[in-house]
């Protein structure tokens, strides 16, 4: 167990009565093949990887968000957001916002700064979310899912929607548009291609408490007044937020269940003052994010990454665990995207049925072109 962060009670008291909405909207669209002739050649800056800073800040402002930092490796720029995460790869671009932010409202910028560098109508669209805690607080057009489908429907009309899962418990919506589902996934299939969410709730109170913000002081007395200074004076300094994150990464275990077998993820960590953390890690083209809102009465933790077993180190079903046990989640549903063709494809569906401790409330596979959807709801017991 990863040693525990000492925070003052009477401020987690204080802090712990403001409720947020954790639960993320989540958008990926696909424009094209990946143009991996030109990374190979040493140009990083195609496709979408070369928009301007200023395009994508315009863009997030009509989600209501801001850039807090950018990690990068020749595949994919990594943003770190004051409301969660946008990943930016040469050939698609996944955007990932919690709260009340209005992230459907920067679509239609974000498609016009596709079209601008030559990319016409994506290839592949999906946008999912899970049911809302709060969902009167929502904006426009989040005020329900049959607005969001709506609005989505004015873009893509030949999209599809879906609820999987109940709709008096945990449950999770998608709408998605293929557009041509006879050749875009067998042209790309990869036996390890999977991208797997883990959405928590009920964090136990010794986890939550981990992602309220410790001072810098606490911070240096147990690293020392060097921890996360630059190495020379090329580098920025870190703002106090990223400091407290990598600190808290390290103790409450999120940068171990984000580390990969080779050890070389870089991991970008954010701790909020006074409550909250986010992070995001890449490695070559696969990343990591995870999201917390430790408050007691709406406590969330979300945990995706298309990071695949051999690369981690670690089955599926052992990433699910460490991610349940590092959020100390009394309540979970997962979904997981998996190309077909798997040899331990089935097997790997039995495995996912049973995790100890908890009691399976919802158990459902979607059979998509090229790939299977599976959700899953646990409860503790």
């Amino acid at each position: 167990m990863s040693p525990i962060l000492v925070v003052d009670q009477e401020n987690a008291q204080e802090f712990n009565s403001f409720s947020f909405e954790g639960p993320e909207k989540l958008l990926e669209l696909w424009f094209s093949a990946p143009l991996n002739s030109d990374i190979e050649n040493g140009n990083t800056k195609v496709g979408l990887k070369s928009v301007g800073r200023e395009l994508w800040d315009d863009m997030l402002s009509r989600a209501q968000c801001k850039v807090l930092s950018v990690v990068s490796s020749n595949e994919v720029d990594a943003y770190l957001l004051s409301e969660s995460s946008m990943f930016v790869f040469p050939h698609k671009i996944i955007l990932k916002t919690c709260g009340t932010t209005t992230l459907l409202a920067s679509l239609p910028r974000l498609l016009e700064i596709a079209s601008s560098i030559g990319f016409a109508h994506p290839l592949r669209t999906f946008y999912s979310r899970k049911n809302f805690l709060y969902p009167e607080r929502q904006l426009a057009p989040h005020t329900s899912w049959e607005d969001e489908v709506r609005y989505l429907q004015g873009f893509f009309p030949q999209g599809s929607s879906y609820v999987v899962g109940p709709t008096n418990k945990n449950h999770w919506y998608l709408f998605s548009d293929v557009a041509d589902e006879s050749d875009l996934f067998e042209s790309s299939l990869d036996p390890e291609d999977e991208t797997l969410e883990v959405l928590m709730t009920n964090m136990s109170p010794e986890r939550s408490l981990q992602f309220y913000a410790p001072s810098l002081d606490v911070v240096h007395q147990s690293k020392g007044e060097d921890y996360m200074k630059p190495e020379n004076t090329d580098q920025p300094v870190l703002s106090t937020g990223h400091i407290l994150g990598a600190y808290v990464a390290e103790l409450s275990g999120v940068k171990d269940l984000c580390s990969t077998e080779d050890g070389k993820a870089v991991l970008d960590g954010f701790q909020f003052e006074p409550i909250g953390f986010s992070s995001n890690m890449i490695y070559k083209d696969r990343y990591a994010t995870i999201h917390v809102t430790p408050q007691d009465h709406c406590s969330y933790a979300s945990f995706e990454t298309n990071v695949s077993k051999s690369q981690f180190g670690r089955s599926t079903v052992k990433t699910i665990e460490k991610a349940v046990n590092t959020f100390g989640a009394g309540n979970f549903c997962l979904t997981l995207f998996q190309a077909k063709g798997s040899a331990h494809e089935k097997q790997l569906y039995e495995k996912l049925k049973h995790f100890e401790s908890y009691k399976r409330e919802e158990f459902i596979v979607y059979d998509f072109p090229g790939y299977e959807l599976v959700f899953a709801s646990f409860s503790s017991v």
